[in-house]
């Protein structure tokens, strides 16, 4: 029987996510991508005032997601993203 965490048919169950929220690791983060003449800026609201609070690691997909706070905020705590 599948799982009730599916969703176009793969399991959210099988997908490896990081939520990293560590402030000194962003900072640094930051701090190299400045020095090079780039910022962070969230991936969903493209709010360059906003701080960042977040990156949303998908290894799957090789991708991630810079998020602000307030859209970090938006991510559901439960349900088959927070299981």
């Amino acid at each position: 029987m599948p799982s009730e965490a599916t969703k176009g048919g793969a399991s959210w169950d099988s997908i490896d996510i990081e939520l990293m929220t560590d402030r000194t690791v962003l900072k640094n983060l930051s701090e190299s991508l400045r020095a090079n003449g780039s910022i962070l800026v969230c991936h969903l609201c493209d709010d360059v005032s906003e701080l960042i609070a977040g990156i949303l690691v998908i290894r799957a997909n090789k991708e991630a997601w810079v998020l602000c706070g307030p859209c970090l905020r938006k991510i559901p705590l439960q349900g088959p993203l927070a299981s």
